[in-house]
C-alpha cells in the first residue's frame, strides 16, 4: 500500500486501526494491516478525521488588509453597500498575478491547517471585470496536486443597474472554467427576479447554486424561503446552498421554522458564518436535520480583518457562540466542516472514513473531536488523495 497510517482513533470505534491508503483512496481499515505500507504514519490513538472542507471563501479579495485602513471607512446607507463600496476601492488594484499569489497563499493556509478541498466565491462586475476569475483560477491550477478548490462567480452588486452587461460579464466567467455559480439576492431591488435569473442561467449550464443570502443584521426580506421553493419547483434538491442566512436570527419563530422546514424538504445546505454574526441561530435548522456547515468567508480585507484558514478555530467560535458545550455537541461540529461540508458542495469520490473514500485526512494531536476542538489541537499529518501534503503547519510539497 502506498501509505499505512497506524494505531488510528477514529470517532465512533472503540478500538484503534490501521488504515490502508492506495492510489489515493482509504481501501482498507483493520485491527493490522499487513506487510508495511510504502510511508507509514503511526498516529499513536490520536485522532484520524476527514479533511476539512471550507466551504465559503473569497480568495480573490483575501489578504488585502495592507491596501486598506478601516478608520478611514465611509459609511453608506447599509453595511452591504458599505462593504461593497470600500471593496471596490481596493479592487481596483488588483491584478492577475496579484489575485494568484495571495490566493495560493490562502490555499497554503488551508492545507496546512487540515483544510483538503474549498469553495471559493469570484467577485463579477464592471470594477474588476474578469481580473479575479483570471486570478483564482491560475490559483487553482498551481494548487491542484494538494487542494482541491471549487471557484463560483457572481455577480455581486447584481443586475438591476445593467442587466445585459452583467450577465454577459457573468457567463463569461462561467465559460472560462467555473464549477458552479453564485448569487446574492439582496444585491437587487427584488430579490426573487435575481433568484430566478439565477436558476435559470444555473440550470442552461447544469450548476449547482451558492447564494450569499439574508445577510442584514435585522429583519428585513427573508430570500431563504423563496430559495428553497425555486429549489423544489426546478428540481434542483441537494444542488444549492444558501450562505450567511442570518434573517434567521431576526424572524418570528413562525417564519424561521418554516424558512427551516422547506430547507429540509428542498435538501438546501445551510453555510453559517461564525465570525461575522453570533445571532444566526444555527442550532435550529441542526435540530431539524438540515444540512449545516461553517465557513471562513473573507479573510483579512475589507469585509472584515479577521481569520486564519483554519476550520478547528471556527468550530471553537460556533461552539461557545452557540453555547454548544456536550461532547457529542462538539464532535458533530467536527463533522459539520468536514463530511457535512463535502454533502454541501457536492464531493464526488466520497468523504469520510469509508473504505472506497477518498483518502483527505487529518491526523490531530488528540484522541477525539471535541478534545481537538477545546485544545485548538495540532494538525499532525495532513494527507490529500493518499499523499502526506503537510505536516505539524509545514507544507510538504
Amino acid at each position: 500500500m502506498d501509505l499505512v497510517i497506524r494505531n488510528a482513533t477514529i470517532a465512533g470505534v472503540a478500538r484503534l486501526k490501521d488504515i490502508g491508503i492506495e492510489s489515493g483512496s482509504i481501501v482498507k481499515i483493520s485491527d493490522r494491516i499487513e506487510p508495511r505500507g510504502h510511508e507509514e504514519i503511526n498516529a499513536e490513538g490520536n485522532l484520524v478525521a476527514p479533511g476539512f472542507i471550507d466551504v465559503h471563501m473569497h480568495l480573490d479579495k483575501a489578504l488585502t488588509l495592507d491596501r486598506y485602513d478601516w478608520a478611514t471607512r465611509e459609511i453608506m446607507a447599509t453595511p452591504r453597500l458599505t462593504s461593497v463600496n470600500e471593496s471596490n476601492k481596493v479592487k481596483r488594484t488588483f491584478t492577475v498575478e496579484d489575485v494568484c499569489e495571495r490566493a495560493t497563499r490562502i490555499a497554503e493556509m488551508c492545507i496546512v491547517n487540515g483544510t483538503t478541498t474549498l469553495r471559493s466565491h469570484v467577485d463579477i462586475d464592471p470594477v474588476v471585470g474578469l481580473i479575479g476569475m483570471r486570478g483564482v483560477l491560475a490559483a487553482k491550477e498551481a494548487c491542484k496536486d494538494w487542494i482541491d478548490i471549487q471557484i463560483s462567480p457572481y455577480a455581486i452588486s447584481g443586475f438591476d443597474d445593467a442587466p445585459e452587461d452583467a450577465e454577459k460579464l457573468l457567463r463569461q466567467a462561467l465559460d472560462m472554467g467555473a464549477d458552479l455559480m453564485g448569487g446574492v439576492p439582496e444585491a437587487d431591488k427584488d430579490g426573487n427576479s435575481h433568484v430566478d435569473r439565477v436558476f435559470a442561467i444555473a440550470k442552461e449550464y447544469n450548476f449547482d447554486i451558492d447564494f450569499h443570502t439574508d445577510q442584514a443584521q435585522f429583519e428585513t426580506p427573508f430570500a431563504l424561503p423563496y430559495i428553497a421553493e425555486k429549489t423544489i419547483v426546478e428540481g434542483w434538491q441537494g444542488r444549492v446552498m444558501a450562505s450567511h442566512c442570518f434573517g434567521l436570527a431576526h424572524h418570528k419563530p413562525e417564519i424561521r421554522q418554516k424558512a427551516v422546514d422547506l430547507c429540509r424538504e428542498a435538501d438546501v445546505s445551510i453555510c453559517c458564518t461564525p465570525f461575522t454574526t453570533v445571532n444566526e441561530r444555527v442550532i435550529e435548522p441542526v435540530e431539524a436535520g438540515v444540512n449545516v456547515s461553517y465557513m471562513s468567508d473573507n479573510i483579512r480585507d475589507t469585509w472584515q480583518p479577521y481569520g486564519n484558514a483554519d476550520m478547528l478555530q471556527l468550530a471553537l467560535f460556533v461552539a461557545r457562540l452557540g453555547r454548544w458545550r456536550s461532547n457529542e455537541d462538539l464532535d458533530h461540529l467536527l463533522e459539520m466542516g468536514s463530511t457535512g461540508a463535502a454533502k454541501a458542495i457536492g464531493i464526488k469520490g466520497g468523504h469520510g472514513l469509508v473504505v472506497g473514500n477518498n483518502a483527505d485526512l487529518v491526523v490531530f494531536e488528540a484522541k477525539s473531536g471535541h478534545e481537538a476542538i477545546i485544545t485548538q489541537a495540532q494538525k499532525l499529518w495532513v494527507v490529500k488523495r493518499g499523499r502526506v501534503v503537510a505536516q505539524q503547519g509545514e507544507l510538504l510539497v
